[in-house]
């Protein structure tokens, strides 16, 4: 049995639609999070079926969300749980079962799709950190990483839960023959020197969180090489945002504080050791 669970922030009704349409006829049922905040999350309640419940009411945390997911699908029985974004679409969902759960010679782990333009040179090829949306996990292997960790409510969420699969051994694949599309905020391009830059138009709180959370993966997981080098590549967006996006003071105020608020999170460290990468 699949349990999915969307997570929703003021939804377009047409993108919410098609994403809810191409998987309902192959799970059992559809978990819809509001993040909206509560007083208008009724306006967003767009689609009424049987295998649909809402449920959240402007609780605003990824993490908060799969866990209660995870917690649901195993007090009703559910064997795998589906995480999805609001802007995302499988253009072929059931091929993704017949690729992972219903094939027997899949290898054990937590699948994702490779997003749309991207190739996959294998049937299964192991990646570092799968997003959250797509991704496809045997509640089993949730039970033996204990769920999502609620220090991150709205970015590196599945990073985070990605670095503790590994270090306890559990894998993360792509899944080749498969297509999801998948929105990135509201992206841009720019020319610079020849080369194309492409601008996340992130807004304030969002990179707060970005930046806040990517230093606390660097302590507590530094034996992961690779989590390094994505905070390089968040150290680059700095100089693009700086040069090309708008509202550009009150960015920068909130990476200032999410460095700061990274860098003295007393949390960080614990038990995550484990093989280096």
């Amino acid at each position: 049995m699949i349990l999915a669970i969307i997570l929703t922030y003021f939804p377009e009704k047409e993108l919410l639609e098609k994403n809810i349409s191409a998987i309902i006829h192959s799970v059992d049922k559809i978990l819809i999070w509001e993040n909206t905040p509560s007083d208008l999350c009724g306006n967003y309640r767009f689609v009424h079926h049987q295998k649909v419940e809402y449920h959240g009411d402007g609780i605003n945390s990824i993490s908060h969300a799969l866990n209660y997911a995870w917690r649901y699908a195993k007090a009703h029985g559910y064997d795998h749980l589906l995480t999805m974004d609001q802007d995302s679409c499988f253009e072929d969902f059931p091929r993704y079962l017949k690729q992972t759960i219903l094939n027997e010679a899949a290898p054990k782990g937590i699948y994702s799709p490779p997003i749309e333009g991207k190739t996959v040179a294998n049937d299964f090829e192991e990646v570092d950190m799968p997003i959250t949306s797509g991704m496809l996990i045997p509640v089993g292997l949730i039970d033996k990483i204990g769920g999502w960790d609620e220090d991150f409510q709205i970015d590196s969420v599945d990073d985070e839960f990605c670095l503790h699969a590994h270090v306890l051994g559990i894998k993360t694949f792509v899944v080749s023959g498969v297509v999801m599309q998948h929105r990135l905020g509201l992206p841009a391009t720019r020319k610079f020197l020849g080369h194309t830059i492409t601008l996340r138009n992130y807004p304030p709180r969002r990179l707060h969180y970005i930046y806040r959370n990517n230093i606390i993966l660097v302590r507590k997981y530094p034996q992961f090489s690779y989590i390094r080098r994505n905070l390089f590549n968040w150290l680059k967006q700095i100089v693009w945002m700086t040069l090309f996006e708008g509202n550009k003071a009150k960015k920068l105020a909130a990476i200032i504080r999410g460095c700061i608020a990274g860098l003295t999170f007393s949390g960080a460290g614990g038990d995550c050791s484990g093989p280096a990468a």
